[in-house]
């Protein structure tokens, strides 16, 4: 009995807590989906500011509830969703703060919704523009900073596909398109850290087809271009260990 009046008061309590919410004006719903996220409480304030979003289209609140909205999708991991509202708002506000803010969790959004390496690489080249659109609108940014090093990462994401995609073609003995990928990122991603990685592989390259005076030539001609100094003497000791014959440290290297 006791168990029972107890459901029946949460019942109760509940009821009249959602009849309470649906009574206050849109401002103090505002206020209470405010209260909700910095409470963390994520998925609650999602639908209050969903809520207000949707009754008070082309007023202040609702603008303003778009962009809780935005950051609110932002934290439940709804990236299309909140980069389409940062965007929204970003076209509206006056408040260029909360704009410029907008735009770098825009840039944001795209970032977290790119794929691994070995995935179809569309959207990395997608967010890359995004986040480049944002730095030229605003180049002196607070947010610059992570814009630069997500760039840099999805950057790196493109010279390994591009690397292993030269490894890959090297073990099947297709050397041309294997030389084509390493190209790719000695032109391309020369700020990546696979830049070194694929000069001594083109070296590499031309040791493996038997053509050791090529590679001697290559480095020659590259020596000076390496980023890392340890990656240019391991570029010197690929030459000394493969003058002859690859050996069973060539093939290890090869095939690993």
């Amino acid at each position: 009995m006791i168990l029972r009046l107890f459901i029946i008061s949460i019942f109760c309590f509940q009821g009249c807590s959602s009849f309470n919410d649906k009574n206050k004006t849109y401002s103090e719903r505002f206020q209470l989906g405010v209260t909700f996220f910095e409470n963390k409480k994520y998925q609650k304030a999602k639908e209050f500011f969903e809520d207000i979003v949707q009754h008070e289209q082309g007023t202040n609140l609702g603008l303003e509830s778009t962009f809780y909205l935005a950051k609110t999708l932002f934290e439940l991991k709804e990236f299309d969703e909140a980069s389409y509202n940062f965007n929204y708002y970003s076209m509206f506000s006056k408040d260029i703060v909360n704009v410029e803010y907008s735009q770098f969790m825009k840039s944001k959004c795209a970032f977290e919704v790119t794929l691994p390496y070995n995935k179809d690489q569309s959207s990395t080249f997608y967010a890359i523009s995004i986040i480049q659109e944002f730095l030229d609108n605003f180049p002196y940014s607070s947010y610059k900073d992570n814009a630069y090093n997500m760039i840099l990462k999805l950057r790196n994401r493109l010279g390994r596909k591009n690397f292993e995609s030269g490894r890959l073609y090297l073990k099947m003995k297709r050397y041309d398109s294997a030389l084509y990928y390493f190209d790719i990122i000695i032109s391309e991603y020369y700020d990546t850290k696979f830049y070194d990685d694929a000069l001594n592989y083109y070296i590499f390259s031309y040791i493996v087809m038997g053509e050791y005076e090529k590679a001697k030539l290559y480095y020659e001609d590259v020596k000076s271009n390496y980023n890392n100094n340890l990656k240019k003497i391991e570029a010197e000791q690929i030459l000394i260990d493969y003058k002859n014959r690859l050996g069973l440290s060539g093939l290890y290297k090869l095939y690993k």
